[in-house]
């Protein structure tokens, strides 16, 4: 499976991108512009006839304005040689300070330290990032006229002369409107969230906050996964395993689990102690006590059951593999849960697979409850029979199924029988604004820990938070 989706990555990437000889396969329309110069209401760029200007990717906008130019290959003009892209947006800055993580700088040492060396293009002092092969951006966030600035490189050659030229005939014309932008994430105020009870059907649902000693912010929204062993919480966030310690009203942290590569996703636990790491196209990782004791190759997203004696392999396709574990072995077994369509999520407790998918026959998002054998023994949706969001979470408890819809951002519950009970929003269970439920397990005394991200209110930064549920 791994070795066929890297083949379909790979021919994805051949012809989705048209740099470093790539094909450039409807060949773009040019300016016929004899000054060689492309003007917006935020920049003109100035340019020699080795360049060609793309207008079909021309904007001009009050608040954002882009340019694409490309260096042909003189030997086949299906191909470019170069393709730069100039843009300036205004927006508040969040974009920004992604971008800045994303390509390697610390937001700390770039504001309060003014830590790195900077470009000056068009007047405007700008960032570099090389990323040591085909790309080159300069780029930077110019806070008095609220924009962000990028010039953007994906070439053959990112030391070609021509790029240099370019850049020269840059000019910006950015107002400084006295925009003053809000704080970073260490002058912002953290997450915070009094405890809630929300009476659903015959039950109340009550719901407690518990920080993080230090609290985690994210430019990643969705992918953050969580699991339990006694009074330890494991938190995996953007490809780090750490290991917090739960005293009942804060997670402590304690240590960190250092991983072979840097984007699994899903953790789980099982009875006797083991953690399960896997997603990213990488190895499943058995883990005890903080050591990997076990790997196991070609299994894509595994949904263990708590046991640790078998599990689901499963990617996107309704075709899974039930996983018999053996000591470093298993063996997998095709099973077709043929309800379901495209497959978003799976969990699995002591008695039923859940899989949260699409359904075949297009009614929605719905969850298909399973045996060990692939054999359908329930449908949940929601009041009106309709489809769901995306479901990240799914258990039975004695009182029924209680679920976590992160696309629709509420919590549902059915009774044992699948006869829908309630749904209840995140705003009158948490006190949040707009969040993802990524994850959640249960604790050893039943209650649930679900972690989710939201922004916080001043904007500052997108925190990873954690809340116990119990009352269901």
């Amino acid at each position: 499976m791994k070795k066929l989706l890297a083949v379909l990555l790979a021919l994805a990437m051949l012809f989705s991108f048209a740099a470093c000889g790539d094909d450039n396969p409807d060949k773009p329309k040019t300016s016929d512009n004899s000054e060689g110069s492309v003007e917006t209401s935020l920049f003109t760029v100035e340019f020699d006839d080795d360049w060609i200007n793309i207008e079909e990717d021309f904007e001009d906008e009050e608040d954002y304005c882009a340019a694409v130019l490309q260096v042909l290959d003189p030997e086949d003009d299906e191909y470019y040689l170069i393709e730069a892209k100039i843009s300036v947006e205004i927006e508040e800055p969040y974009d920004f300070r992604e971008d800045l993580v994303d390509y390697g700088f610390n937001q700390y040492e770039y504001k309060e330290n003014k830590a790195y060396e900077t470009v000056t293009v068009g007047s405007v002092e700008l960032l570099e990032y090389d990323d040591g092969d085909d790309t080159l951006v300069y780029f930077n966030r110019v806070e008095g006229a609220n924009a962000n600035v990028y010039v953007e490189f994906d070439a053959v050659d990112i030391n070609d002369s021509r790029i240099d030229t370019l850049l020269e005939g840059i000019t910006f014309n950015l107002e400084d409107v006295g925009n003053v932008d809000g704080p970073w994430e260490w002058d912002g105020e953290e997450f915070y969230a009094d405890g809630t009870s929300v009476n659903a059907g015959a039950f109340t649902v009550e719901t407690q906050f518990v920080p993080f000693e230090s609290p985690i912010t994210t430019f990643e929204t969705f992918e953050h996964s969580v699991a339990a062993i006694g009074d330890r919480i494991y938190v995996l966030t953007e490809g780090e395993l750490n290991v917090c310690h739960y005293n009942g009203t804060e997670l402590v942290f304690v240590e960190k689990i250092d991983l072979p590569e840097d984007d699994y996703d899903r953790i789980e636990s099982t009875s006797d102690g083991r953690l399960w790491v896997s997603g990213g196209m990488n190895d499943v990782l058995c883990i005890k006590d903080g050591n990997i004791v076990a790997t196991y190759e070609d299994i894509d997203n595994l949904a263990i059951h708590p046991s640790g004696t078998w599990g689901v392999d499963f990617f996107t396709s309704n075709e899974c593999n039930i996983i018999n574990f053996s000591g470093n072995t298993f063996a997998a077994t095709p099973v077709v849960f043929k309800e379901a369509k495209t497959v978003m999520h799976i969990c699995v407790d002591e008695n039923n697979i859940y899989v949260c998918a699409s359904a075949a026959d297009d009614s929605g998002h719905k969850v298909f409850i399973y045996n060990k054998s692939g054999v359908l023994q329930k449908t949940l949706c929601d009041a009106e029979g309709e489809g769901l969001g995306s479901v990240t979470f799914i258990t039975q408890t004695a009182n029924g199924y209680i679920a976590f819809d992160g696309n629709m951002r509420d919590v549902l519950l059915w009774d044992n029988n699948g006869t829908f009970i309630e749904e209840i929003s995140d705003r009158d269970l948490f006190s949040t604004g707009y969040p993802w439920f990524c994850d959640s397990a249960v604790l050893d005394d039943g209650t649930i820990i679900t972690i989710m991200t939201d922004e916080r209110e001043d904007k500052s930064a997108t925190e990873l938070v954690a809340f116990i549920v119990r009352g269901f």
